[in-house]
């Protein structure tokens, strides 16, 4: 019988990448989620149910029961940098709290296997533009950063007090899609550069470029990008590492490799063609260089990157917008 795992929030970008790779490695994927009724590859990896948390936390046990789980990978969050800022209560009581509801749960129903999708916003600013996942002076510079970080720390105290296993996943910019085309980077908000650049360039509209004055050679922000489906298999790796020890890490998952908006912008031309960019100025708080040291996760997960070179990540995330919207291109 393969090991079923369970997955919140599997229905979305990250967590149905890992469901696929799960799936790949001899796992079920049990997933739940909000809205898998919108999303039809919810279903094609594993079970999938549709499941409000905190409202429908007594259904966990249930599942657990029903599919002998003891383990859980953890992507159900809000995202949004911007919208933290404007309603932190909105952040911290889903990203916070429901994340304590959850884990309270999950221990009295003896799933104490865990797996956190965390993120390089716990960082804020680091001095010299790397962000070393051993570093302890973490000063995130908005809520959605402090409530990822929140979590990091309760998990340190309940590995303490009563033994969970988990392992915290610290992402930098998750971008790409699919080599299958068969799942993508697909939101009703769109807030990253590299689907809102390609939606631009297609649909003939005017993409705006914030900040062209940064410290950086070509004036614009260095970031770290980091293909979906490596991230998938990191997971992976994490849900081995926790199944097999009792431990509390935290571990960066990027390519280690900068990327400038512009360089990004001129790839996403390359394969669709010029497009109208708008220079804006740089936002409050963007950091010029941001880029992942992921040594330990190499070294210690046996992690490596297959697909983030930035040419694939655009190459594959073009494929997956033109999958998607063939009706709208014909």
């Amino acid at each position: 019988m393969k090991k079923s795992v369970l997955v919140v929030g599997g229905a979305g970008y990250v967590g149905s990448h890992t469901a696929k790779q799960l799936t790949k490695n001899g796992f079920t994927p049990v997933v739940l989620d909000r809205d898998i009724k919108t999303k039809p590859w919810a279903t094609q990896y594993g079970p999938a149910f549709e499941c409000n948390l905190p409202r429908d936390i007594d259904f966990l046990k249930e599942i657990v029961h029903r599919y002998n789980i003891d383990s859980c990978i953890h992507f159900a969050a809000h995202t949004q940098v911007g919208e933290s800022v404007r309603d932190p209560s909105k952040y911290y009581k889903n990203n916070v709290i429901m994340t304590v509801q959850l884990l309270d749960k999950l221990r009295e129903i003896g799933v104490n296997k865990f797996v956190f999708s965390s993120s390089a916003a716990v960082y804020g600013v680091p001095a010299n533009g790397i962000a070393e996942d051993d570093a302890t002076d973490l000063q995130p510079i908005n809520p959605y950063g402090r409530s990822k970080l929140m979590v990091e720390n309760i998990l340190k105290d309940y590995y303490v007090a009563y033994g969970l296993s988990s392992i915290s996943l610290r992402y930098f910019n998750a971008a790409g899609a699919d080599n299958d085309s068969e799942i993508g980077e697909l939101r009703e908000n769109e807030s990253h550069i590299i689907p809102l650049a390609i939606e631009a360039a297609f649909q003939s509209k005017e993409f705006q470029l914030f900040g062209t004055d940064f410290d950086t050679p070509d004036g614009t922000c260095i970031r770290d990008y980091v293909h979906v489906t490596d991230l998938a298999v990191a997971h992976v790796l994490a849900l081995q590492k926790v199944s097999g020890n009792v431990i509390c890490e935290q571990y960066n998952l990027g390519s280690s490799t900068g990327t400038s908006n512009q360089q990004l912008l001129d790839t996403i031309k390359k394969y669709i063609g010029e497009f109208k960019i708008a220079k804006m100025p740089k936002r409050a708080g963007d950091p010029p260089i941001l880029i992942a040291n992921t040594d330990r996760a190499k070294s210690e997960l046996g992690w490596k990157t297959e697909h983030s070179t930035i040419d694939n990540i655009v190459c594959t995330a073009v494929k997956w917008y033109n999958n998607i919207n063939k009706k709208d291109l014909n």
